[in-house]
């Protein structure tokens, strides 16, 4: 019996992982893992060989974009928006929203249960800790952790573009590897 439900659980959440990549349109190097959430579809980019890890949940409103290469752990939460509290008409907020976009550059390692709030940038390379919640902008290369998020070391650039430049992109490779 326990065989037969895990069986039907696959098929179900294969079904919404294909209605979800059809919805996004995204290609065939873009990795989504089982039970992702997106809402406001039309306002988030995704560049190539990026993953989604399991039960991630993007909200869209104000604009997300995550650059080609990045993973996501799971767990992970990004929010563009929020309701608007100062000048409200009611409260605790009343029904405006306030927008802010959120840009993950290219090649970000983003740990499980991660939260990043409206207006985060994420400079390219940078190296998000488990459980952080993010906000501002953090610089590329950055080793960030913590609530509030702090940065604690600094990636090898040097190593990191030299890498890039020979194009050595770990979902690239996986994806090769299963392909050829």
């Amino acid at each position: 019996m326990k065989k037969v439900l895990f069986f039907l659980l696959n098929i179900v959440n294969e079904i919404k992982r294909y209605r979800l990549r059809k919805s996004l349109k995204l290609n065939n190097t873009v990795s989504l893992f089982y039970n992702v959430g997106v809402a406001d579809k039309e306002h988030l980019v995704i560049g190539d060989y990026v993953h989604i890890g399991e039960n991630a949940r993007i909200h869209a409103r104000g604009g997300v974009k995550i650059g080609q290469g990045t993973i996501f752990g799971p767990n992970v939460t990004i929010y563009s928006s929020s309701h608007r509290f100062r000048n409200a008409t009611l409260l605790p907020y009343d029904s405006v929203y306030e927008n802010k976009a959120v840009v993950i550059e290219e090649n970000v390692w983003i740990g499980g249960n991660v939260i990043l709030v409206p207006g985060t940038t994420i400079g390219e390379g940078a190296v998000i800790g488990a459980g952080a919640v993010v906000s501002g902008k953090i610089p590329a290369g950055s080793i960030v952790i913590g609530n509030p998020c702090k940065v604690i070391g600094q990636r090898d650039m040097e190593e990191y573009y030299k890498l890039k430049k020979e194009d050595k992109i770990y979902m690239k490779h996986k994806l090769a590897k299963k392909n050829g």
